[in-house]
């Protein structure tokens, strides 16, 4: 079961697994964000601004960006398969997946093209 992950299939544990690291990737970003937070309490615009030019710090951010995405994609997919379903709400399911996709894709893209423009 395991060797499945390696192969780089869609797969349940695949996704499992890209969410919680995505999960552990954010918590340490924000871990880091926080801290600097207390190192030098009260924060200023100028150092927040200085802290964030740092370019591991910018990188960071646009991967945490695309972690929080695809982390959100899941929880919506898994949303919709769940709860959006005929039997819970009739016949009004399929399209309301397909708009809570349509709406998801398009918070995905936005927050990916930001999070690019903040490199720049």
């Amino acid at each position: 079961m395991v060797t499945k992950l390696y192969t780089l299939k869609r797969t349940g544990i695949l996704d499992y697994v890209l969410v919680r690291v995505s999960a552990v990737f954010q918590a340490l970003y924000f871990s880091v964000i926080t801290f600097y937070w207390l190192l030098h309490h009260p924060v200023n615009y100028a150092q927040l601004s200085g802290f964030f030019d740092i370019l591991a710090i910018k990188i960071s951010t646009v991967l945490v960006a695309i972690s929080i995405s695809y982390h959100s994609l899941q929880g919506i997919h898994h949303i919709e398969t769940d709860y959006l379903t005929e039997p819970r709400i009739g016949k009004i399911a399929v399209p309301a997946r397909r708009i809570l996709t349509l709406y998801s894709f398009v918070q995905v893209g936005g927050i990916i093209i930001c999070s690019f423009l903040l490199i720049i």
